[in-house]
């Protein structure tokens, strides 16, 4: 399902923005981009996503930004003062004058002559935050993607109120089949014994309405179809996570439904089927993007 979650925190100097999207997928699909690299925090971010997200392609953009404080930056006198001697004794040596070294920027560029003090204490702070603005973002998206949910949940239910009363139709035109067979079969009897002389055992023609009977009976199917229906209606309501087991009730739904029509052989049964299946398309389609 589609959502959006956003959050920003700061602490000592350190700003974090994190920005969640989702959109609709089969499966989970994590596009992370971060604004510098992060080492092992990355991996910790996709487990956290992946403990609330189960299906959905995910973009997240974590954006790290610092305030510099005056107390970030310190000199390293030692490592100043022994460049100095060294530069000292060098133009001793050589008879350079001083001037050559006097350029105060020059020295303060010397390797590891200005210390980054912020580092030390930014490994305890950077990750936490990281992480707690990331839950921040994470629980925005996923009340988006519940009051979705809930949208969709009534469509699903509007679709399974078509199907139940397509499926009304059927139960009342089922038994007419039979009847209309034995009419049929009856009547053709009748012409041929007019048109042939031919002598037909009342057996014989009480056999083959049996045969037909048992073939086109979709009493099974449709009880099938009443107790899918009735799971379909009981995970929608009570399961936190019902996508995987909607798909699979899907699939029986509509297996149950294409038996009838291929079992029933008769117009007004597969008009019934028919619309049938165009509602559990529509729900097939719609399952695929539930968590």
């Amino acid at each position: 399902m589609t959502g959006y979650g956003d959050a920003r925190l700061e602490r000592d100097g350190i700003s974090v923005f994190v920005e969640i999207r989702s959109i609709n997928n089969r499966y989970l699909k994590i596009s992370p981009r971060y604004s510098e690299p992060l080492g092992a925090l990355e991996l910790q971010i996709e487990e956290e996503i992946r403990k609330s997200i189960s299906r959905g392609t995910v973009s997240v953009n974590v954006k790290i930004t610092r305030t510099c404080q005056a107390d970030n930056y310190q000199i390293n006198l030692p490592l100043l003062n022994s460049y100095r001697d060294q530069l000292r004794s060098w133009l001793a040596d050589s008879g350079d004058s001083q001037a050559v070294w006097s350029d105060f920027q020059t020295l303060l560029s010397l390797p590891g002559v200005i210390q980054d003090t912020s580092s030390e204490s930014e490994e305890s702070v950077l990750a936490p935050l990281v992480l707690e603005t990331l839950s921040q973002s994470v629980e925005k998206l996923i009340a988006m993607r519940v009051r979705e949910g809930k949208a969709l949940s009534e469509d699903l239910l509007s679709h399974l109120l078509t199907i139940e009363s397509h499926l009304e139709q059927v139960i009342v035109r089922a038994p007419e089949v039979v009847k209309v067979f034995n009419e049929r079969l009856i009547e053709r009897l009748n012409r041929l014994l007019e048109s042939q002389g031919v002598e037909v055992e009342q057996s014989d023609v009480i056999r083959e309405i049996g045969i037909f009977t048992d073939k086109c009976d979709i009493s099974e199917e449709i009880a099938r179809l009443k107790s899918h229906i009735s799971q379909f209606r009981m995970i929608l309501g009570q399961d936190a996570s019902p996508g995987k087991k909607l798909d699979f009730l899907t699939q029986e739904l509509f297996r149950e439904v294409n038996t009838i029509g291929s079992k029933a052989n008769d117009f007004e049964i597969s008009r019934e089927v028919i619309e049938m299946k165009a509602s559990i398309e529509r729900i097939r389609e719609q399952v695929q993007n539930i968590e």
